[in-house]
Order: structure tokens, then C-alpha cells, then sequence
């Protein structure tokens, strides 16, 4: 592999030193290294169960309360470097409540070796049971797997022998499609995962599509200094398959020297309007002419999206327009809506919690761009952001149409790209079965 780093550095410092240029006020970086990642999430399986505390598993590093008696659930993966007592650390954290005195008594060289990407179910018992417990079952393979049961000062780990249905709930942990999963388990910070679904909000639905599974192959910038990453820097070039479609995409200069992300036929890879104005989140109730409505209780069209996201989520603008309507309206709750490309089209976000600081009829707007945050106001039933894309008819009447996915395919003109893209190629070739990194 390092020579493949070697033949790419030359190559990508020169893409660094057209458009990157730091501050006057900023302390010089130190030359960048660049490195290479590769790691591939299996699909999510379907229908999993879990009879000891079904209703009550959540995913990621929150958890939620169930029943007395049935305790708090607790699914996550475990990441890059970390050890038992910081994964506990974690867990409490997570759980918010202490946890049994056992596990700061457990021996390190006791417990199985931990590893990243690894999953991890953890079944705590509720803050009123008159002595906490923890279980918690740990996955390495399909075939070893281990449970840890702490009760008070006591530890037992036993190994478990093959259980199918621990083995589908690891299939089916939602958590492990996330970016941020993946990259938490190759050691790779989270703004990472963040450029990434820049990189391919126009192409990819990641509310939707990376539970089908997914391969994901960067080059990217890291800083170092005194032996330790100092910064992450941009990804220089990436390589996404999700189902049977691959996208890849290349940072160079355009012909006015600003960076852009460009595939390997020269095109931009950005588009007039991201899939989602929402990062990470799901769906919950699509675009459709005959929905129940929760609250009016009758049947009507909902012409829009429902994404669920916690109050306070960042929602953008999924294309660069201007500020139309900015304060409270209806059903609709706090509502902000855009105008983009000359008055063509409209975009509507509503239920809002607040809107960004300032943000102002007549202010322009840039994709991606901040412009309020996701609520419970109007007609809503839980917080959530409901976004509606409108064209005019033919009579020049706004109505509200599922969004489209329109192309902008501006032509890359700047000299070498070929040969950039050449070689973050065979450095991304390299890679596909060298130190890959697989999450079932």
C-alpha cells in the first residue's frame, strides 16, 4: 500500500496547494499525509426479533426507557482503539445512570479482546430496581460470541454458543448503516462521514439506501504532528457502491481554481438539489395522494415529506435560492420556504423548533446551507420536519410535486484531471481487499 500513498502524494499536494491556502492568522499545518480507507456494511436484515425486550431496542448511542422490569436497551458498535473500561464509559454515558460496581472490578486480560466495528447489545436494568444490573452480549463472529452479566461487585463472562437469534438482531442493528458508525470503526472522525453526504447528497438518499448495504473507499487528508493526527483534511477522492450502483468522485480545481468534486467523465458531481435537507434521519411518511391524517383524522393527500429527527436538528436548504417566507403559518407551524432558480421552484420546511439567527425574507440561501431547526409546531405530532417541493401547473399555480432530481453537468476544463483521476484510482483498486473492514 505505501507505495500507492507515495505515487499519490505529488499529485494530491498540488491539489492542496491551488485552493488551500491557510489564514495569515492560522499557525502552519504540517504537511499532509495521505491515507487510504476502506469499509463495506452488509445489508440490514429484515425481521429480526427479540422476545426479552421487544418494543424497547434502540439503535446508535442513545436508549430509551421500557418497562419496569424489562430494563433499557442499548445496541452499538465498538469503535477504533477503544477498550472495555472506555466502551463501559461509553454505555453509562449513554444510559445515563451508574453503572454496577462489577464492571470497574473486572480485569481487563479477563474479557474477550474488543474490536472495532464489533456489535454489542446491552440490556441494563431500570434506575428503580433496588440493584442495577447490566447484561451485555458481545458478537466477534457468527461462530463467538460472549455474554457479560454484572450484578453489584460480580462479573460471570461465558462464551455463547451459536444463537440465530442473536445473530439476525446483529443483522438487523439499524445502527450499523450509519457513516458514522463505519467511520467511528476505522478510526476516522466524524467530519468524514459529514463530506461525504456532501459529496453525494444529489446522488444518494442516505435516509433511504444504506441499509441495502453499502462499499465506501476514500483518500483523504490527514495532518500530523508529533507523531498524532493534528486535523483531518478534505477527502481527495471517493469511491461509494450502494446496491448495484457505484459513484465516485475526484476533488480538483475547476477552471476558475475553486475546488470542486468531479466524476471521472469530467461532470460535477454536485447538483442543483440534495435529496434530503436533512442529514441523517428516516422517513416517516412519504409523498402520496391518500394518507390518515393523525390529527384531523380524516383521509386527505400529503404532499410532502415527513423526515423524524430530535428538536434542534440542522435543516438545510436542499439547493441554493432565496428567503420567500420566513415565520408561523397554519398547520404548518413555523414554516420557512424558498424560492430557487428564478421563481421556478419552491421549497417548503415546516414544524420548525426556531429558525437560523437573522435569517430574513430576502436573504439568499446556499445549498446546504443552515436555515432553521426541526420541531413540533402546528399540526405535528411528534417533532419532525415535513419539506414539500412545489412547481407551477399549467394555469401558473403553485402545487406541491415529489421532488425531482435535476442534474447540473458542468464540464471540468482544468488540465491533468485525467491523470489525477488515474491515480486515486489504483489507489482506491488497491484497497479492495486490503484491510477492509466488514460490518454485519
Amino acid at each position: 500500500m505505501q507505495h500507492f500513498l507515495l505515487a499519490l502524494l505529488s499529485a494530491a499536494l498540488c491539489v492542496t496547494n491551488v485552493f488551500a491556502q491557510p489564514s495569515v492568522n492560522e499557525p502552519p499545518l504540517s504537511v499532509p499525509v495521505i491515507e487510504v480507507a476502506v469499509f463495506r456494511v452488509s445489508p440490514v436484515a429484515q425481521g429480526a426479533s427479540d422476545t426479552r425486550a421487544k418494543g424497547n431496542t434502540t439503535s446508535g448511542n442513545s436508549a430509551v426507557g421500557g418497562a419496569s422490569g424489562a430494563g433499557r436497551v442499548l445496541e452499538m458498535r465498538a469503535q477504533k482503539g477503544e477498550d472495555w473500561p472506555t466502551l463501559f464509559q461509553r454505555i453509562a454515558q449513554s444510559l445515563a445512570t451508574p453503572l454496577p460496581a462489577g464492571v470497574k472490578q473486572a480485569q481487563q486480560n479477563t474479557l474477550p479482546l474488543l474490536q472495532a466495528g464489533k456489535y454489542l447489545r446491552v440490556i441494563a436494568s431500570v434506575p428503580s430496581a433496588a440493584e442495577n444490573t447490566l447484561e451485555l452480549e458481545y458478537i466477534v463472529t457468527q461462530d463467538e460470541a460472549y455474554q457479560l452479566l454484572v450484578s453489584g461487585a460480580a462479573m460471570r463472562v461465558r462464551k455463547l454458543d451459536r444463537d440465530p437469534n442473536l445473530l439476525a438482531r446483529m443483522r438487523a442493528d439499524p445502527s450499523k448503516a450509519s457513516l458514522f458508525t463505519a467511520t467511528d470503526a476505522v478510526g476516522l472522525p466524524e467530519t468524514m462521514a459529514l463530506q461525504l453526504t456532501e459529496i453525494f447528497a444529489g446522488e444518494v438518499d442516505f435516509l433511504r439506501e444504506l441499509h441495502l448495504g453499502y462499499r465506501c473507499a476514500i483518500v483523504y487528508e490527514a495532518h500530523y504532528r508529533e507523531g498524532f493526527i493534528e486535523r483531518s483534511g478534505r477527502i481527495l477522492a471517493a469511491e461509494l457502491e450502494v446496491g448495484k450502483r457505484t459513484y465516485r468522485a475526484y476533488l480538483s480545481p475547476d477552471a476558475q481554481g475553486r475546488a470542486t468534486y468531479f466524476d471521472e467523465t469530467g461532470k460535477t458531481t454536485q447538483r442543483l438539489f440534495r435529496k434530503s435537507p436533512l442529514e441523517f434521519t428516516r422517513i416517516t411518511s412519504d409523498f402520496t395522494l391518500a394518507r390518515f391524517h393523525p390529527i384531523l383524522g380524516v383521509w386527505t393527500a400529503h404532499r410532502g415529506v415527513d423526515y423524524a429527527a430530535p428538536i434542534g436538528t440542522k435543516v438545510m436548504a436542499v439547493a441554493d435560492g432565496v428567503v420567500e417566507f420566513v415565520g408561523e403559518r397554519g398547520g404548518y407551524g413555523n414554516l420557512v420556504f424558498l424560492r430557487h432558480q428564478d421563481n421556478k421552484f419552491r421549497t417548503y420546511y415546516a414544524h420548525l423548533n426556531n429558525f437560523a439567527p437573522k435569517l430574513a425574507v430576502g436573504d439568499k440561501v446556499t445549498q446546504g446551507q443552515t436555515i432553521a431547526f426541526v420541531g413540533t409546531t402546528g399540526l405535528s405530532t411528534g417533532p419532525h420536519l415535513h419539506f414539500e417541493f412545489h412547481v407551477r401547473d399549467a394555469k401558473g399555480e403553485w402545487i406541491s410535486v415529489p421532488a425531482p432530481n435535476v442534474i447540473d453537468s458542468t464540464i471540468l476544463s482544468a488540465s491533468g484531471f485525467n491523470d489525477l483521476v488515474k491515480r486515486y484510482r489504483n489507489s482506491l483498486t488497491a484497497q479492495n481487499n486490503d484491510n477492509l473492514l466488514i460490518l454485519e
